[in-house]
Formats: structure tokens, C-alpha cells, sequence
């Protein structure tokens, strides 16, 4: 597991006024969910289903495909090292950068790992697993759905994995499950921590070939996932829950602060199809950003450095409101503008 990934609040507590540093609306309304669940806590004195199976079976009806067809797991993560190790001593091609858990579980599992460099993929293997983050995380680009499901249905010797976590958080068509159950050799990605604002709660889910999935339950530790994350999952289908109260108002917002960012010298965005975005300065260090902004004025953003592929100048903050995003611009203005030493706290 790469430290710092996601964000790292815990190492700030109070310290943190404005968090940029998750691809997670940190303003999102889970009254509703907090209430069902307060009201649900027995649950934690009795062990959960050993399978989750009965929210497998609801997410499938919603989905308009078969239960055997969709496996609930401990968050996206938790998929991600079944896969690598249900594979383990294949190839993995993982273009970067893209999220480094796919790394971590695939070296975890002795896989020969490729960053997609031509004259290493004419070395490689047949055996080979294809990572393809769409939306991509941190970059926010998101490839066609004709383009991804082409080269799945043209290349049934590879097996690929499609995460799409950021699925609820782009305009761009994503592959449907229901349109692609003819496909042996893809597994689908989701994650209901990031569809619901819930990270805390680590839930997520895989879609895909029935013959792979079976396979993967065979590695599933029984109770991976707990009695209340269960509890809120089928709440959260059953009332088909909404914790951001417009959600195409926030991706404008998202468009907002990517404009506000492009138009600021010294740094360079990379265009985003989601709510989060990548940025490079020029004039310093991201890391030395990211502690004027902390101590300066409790923002928090992510250090993108330790993603494969780039450098100590990358960073990726994530829009949330429009007060706090238009704060974080003026900040980021003042720090490059070399007078941040007389820049006062917001509060």
C-alpha cells in the first residue's frame, strides 16, 4: 500500500480546515445514512453474512444482471489484490500514472509488471493482465467506452481490468455491466465509497465474467466486508441515495476550479473529465505547497509524487465547494507570487 494514497488526514486532526487532498466531496449530506445506521448498531453484536450475498443479489437486480455475475467486496481495493493474486505470476501491463495499488498487489503476487513500454511488451508473457483506470486516477482523462470495450472484445487472450471507481463522477460514457456479459475476460471495478461519499466504510463491488468471479470467491476471506458496511449498502440501493444534493452542479463546479486553476501562471493542469484534477508548478516543489497551504490555511492536497511516472512538481486537488475552491485559488496565487509570508489565515 502506497502511504499518502487517498489523503492523509489522519496525520493532521483539527489541523484541517479544507481537504482537496481525497477525489471525495468532503460536503456531501449523510444525515440519512447516519441516521439508519444509528438505528441499526445491534448488528455489530452478531457476525455478518459470511458471502455477502444478499446485497450481491440486490445490486444485480438493480443493475439488470445475474448474481453470479457481481461480487461485493472491503472496497475496490479488496478486488484488486483477489485479482492479483488469483493471477499471481502472470504479466501486468499498468499504464501510468494511474493508481498504485495495482502495483503494490501485483508485485505482492510476483507478477512481471510492464508501464506499458513498447520494447518491454514485445518481451512479455501471453499471460497477461491489462489495468486500465477509467476514469483515471489522478489524471481524470477517461478513454471512450467504444475504444475500451473494442480492445476487450479483440483481445480475449488477455484478461482486463476496468476500475471504474470515478464512474459517478464524469459526463463520459463508462461500460455498462449489463452490456458487456459476454465477456470472459473483464472485470469490472466499482466503488460505492466513492459513489456514496463513504470512505470510511470501505464497500465496493466487481462485475464481470461469472468463471473469473467464482474464482475470486475462492480467495474472498469470509467476512471481508462488515455487518454495517452491509447494512448501509443495501440502504443505499434500496432508497437509491444521493449524498450530493446536484450532482451536475458539482462537476461544474469541478470544470469551475480547472479554469480558475489553467489561468494561473506557474502552474500546469492537465485537462479532467471528473471532479479531481492534476496539476504541475513550476516555481517549487509540490510538497512545499502543500505545507504552506496546511499551515497557512488548513487546506490539504494531495502530493502526487509517489505516483509512478511523476515528479516532485505534481499535485491533484479535488473541487468541493465553490467558496472553498475560489479560497484555495487565491492561496495558491499568493504563495506563487512570493509574498506568502504576509498572507493572513482565512480563520
Amino acid at each position: 500500500m502506497i502511504y499518502g494514497h487517498g489523503d492523509d488526514l489522519f496525520q493532521y486532526g483539527d489541523q484541517v480546515k479544507m481537504n482537496f487532498s481525497s477525489n471525495i466531496f468532503t460536503h456531501a449530506d449523510l444525515t440519512p445514512l447516519k441516521q439508519f445506521l444509528a438505528e441499526r448498531m445491534d448488528v455489530i453484536s452478531s457476525y455478518p453474512e459470511p458471502e455477502p450475498v444478499t446485497l450481491e443479489r440486490l445490486l444485480a437486480e438493480h443493475l439488470g444482471i445475474q448474481p453470479q455475475q457481481i461480487m461485493v467486496t472491503a472496497g475496490a481495493t479488496e478486488a484488486i489484490y483477489l485479482i492479483a493474486q488469483l493471477f499471481k505470476g502472470w504479466a501486468s501491463v499498468i499504464p501510468q500514472p494511474t493508481f498504485g495499488e495495482y502495483e503494490d498487489a501485483c508485485k505482492q503476487h510476483n507478477h512481471i509488471v510492464s508501464y506499458y513500454d513498447n520494447d518491454m511488451m514485445e518481451q512479455l508473457p501471453e499471460k497477461r493482465v491489462y489495468w486500465l483506470c477509467n476514469p483515471n486516477n489522478p489524471t481524470g482523462n477517461v478513454m471512450s467506452k467504444a475504444l475500451v470495450s473494442y480492445v476487450v472484445r479483440h483481445h480475449p487472450q488477455y484478461i482486463y481490468v476496468v476500475d471504474q471507481s470515478y464512474e459517478s463522477f464524469t459526463r463520459k460514457a463508462v461500460l455498462q455491466p449489463h452490456e458487456m456479459t459476454d465477456c470472459h475476460n473483464l472485470l469490472i471495478l466499482h466503488s460505492m465509497t466513492k459513489r456514496y461519499c463513504v470512505p470510511g466504510l470501505r464497500l465496493g463491488y466487481v462485475t464481470g465474467s461469472p468463471v473469473l468471479l467464482d474464482r475470486l470467491r475462492h480467495l474472498r476471506q469470509p467476512w471481508s466486508v462488515n455487518a454495517l458496511a452491509l447494512e448501509a449498502g443495501r440502504y443505499m440501493v434500496e432508497t437509491n441515495f444521493e449524498p450530493i444534493a446536484d450532482r451536475n452542479a458539482y462537476l461544474d463546479e469541478a470544470l469551475h476550479l480547472q479554469a480558475q486553476l489553467h489561468a494561473i501562471d506557474g502552474l500546469t493542469v492537465l485537462d479532467s473529465y471528473t471532479n479531481f484534477m492534476l496539476c504541475r508548478i513550476e516555481k517549487t516543489e509540490a510538497r512545499q505547497l502543500k505545507q504552506w497551504l496546511l499551515q497557512n490555511h488548513g487546506m490539504l492536497i494531495r502530493d502526487a509524487a509517489n505516483f509512478h511516472g511523476l515528479d516532485n512538481y505534481y499535485f491533484r486537488v479535488a473541487a468541493q465547494t465553490n467558496d472553498e475552491d475560489e479560497a484555495l485559488i487565491a492561496a495558491i496565487k499568493e504563495f506563487l507570487s512570493g509574498k506568502s509570508r504576509h498572507f493572513k489565515k482565512y480563520w
